[in-house]
């Protein structure tokens, strides 16, 4: 899919999810007496609605690969899901209710299966804004740490010009580092959250009903699905993590080499020649590399080369 149709694709999606929160929010306001387990909800899906927004503006203003990552339209996508999801559960709660007060039954269901439900709805919301969360803060990071702009007076000498860059260099190390620790502690959380939602589910499976009937045996099951549901949002936020913590580390260590061509005797020395150790720190993407005419091309790292005996005789 071209560029141009994967923005009008996200952009689409995004619109539909924003809409689908800012109506479970006006739904929620609007229950009067509603529990304050359902009205915790509004606030997390506030917090969606802006995420939704931003997401809306930047995928339009920004050709940021790490947007249109292929984690970025299902987050979107499960955000909207869930917004739903949880529209239609308040609507079935509150169908017995008046304008003042939640009819008791309904009360009693949300504490029998609904709390749970609840839990789980809101952990598939949280996941899916720390994955777009990440998909921007990454991105806009990138944004910054390239743009970062020396203004070096005429007067200065070139020690002090190379000293501005190096002092712009390590600016940029510390704030992709900073991303690369909070990545790591986003990655955790991830995983430690997958291993709980697995116990829940063999929890859930294994345990049985004293009465069953079939409301609370359809409860059961929906919950069973809500569950497999967070747990597929929970991996694609650790794959998010896992993307953009390896695009970080690039953008700090990676050398991009691309479009070398030696020619009529020609001889063209790129990356880490005769250097003393850099290259361990460093990924390196090589491509589109040539030579003609008896030209000589060196791309990579090298180690112990004598310029001089690389030029013609």
């Amino acid at each position: 899919m071209d560029p141009l149709s994967i923005t009008a694709s996200l952009v689409g999606i995004t619109t539909a999810a924003l809409q689908s929160a800012q109506f479970l929010v006006k739904t929620i306001d609007n229950v009067k007496d509603a529990p304050r387990t359902i009205k915790d909800i509004s606030a997390d899906v506030r917090a969606i609605e802006s995420v939704l927004q931003d997401l809306n503006t930047k995928v339009q203003n920004e050709s940021s690969q790490l947007i249109r990552s292929n984690q970025v339209g299902p987050a979107v996508e499960n955000c909207d899901r869930a917004c739903k999801a949880f529209q239609l559960q308040i609507e079935r709660w509150t169908k017995h209710s008046n304008e003042d007060a939640i009819f008791w039954i309904s009360r009693w269901k949300i504490g029998m299966f609904g709390q749970d439900r609840i839990k789980t709805l809101k952990g598939q919301l949280n996941d899916c804004k720390s994955t777009l969360n990440v998909a921007l803060t990454t991105a806009t990071l990138f944004v910054s740490s390239q743009n970062l702009i020396v203004l070096v007076a005429d007067r200065l000498d070139r020690f002090a010009v190379v000293r501005q860059k190096e002092l712009v260099k390590e600016q940029k190390d510390n704030i992709l580092k900073a991303n690369e620790a909070d990545l790591e502690q986003e990655l955790t959380r991830a995983s430690k959250e997958m291993v709980e939602i697995e116990q829940s589910l063999q929890q859930l499976i294994g345990s049985g009903n004293t009465e069953p009937d079939e409301e609370s045996e359809q409860s059961k099951q929906e919950l069973l699905h809500e569950l497999e549901r967070q747990q597929a949002v929970s991996t694609a936020l650790r794959n998010m993590c896992e993307e953009a913590l390896s695009r970080t580390v690039y953008e700090r260590t990676g050398q991009k080499i691309k479009g070398v061509k030696a020619t009529d005797d020609g001889v063209a020395l790129v990356g880490f020649i005769n250097t003393p150790g850099e290259e361990l720190n460093i990924n390196q993407d090589i491509s589109d590399v040539s030579a003609a005419g008896k030209g000589f091309v060196v791309v990579g790292v090298v180690k112990n080369v004598d310029i001089k005996d690389l030029r013609p005789r």
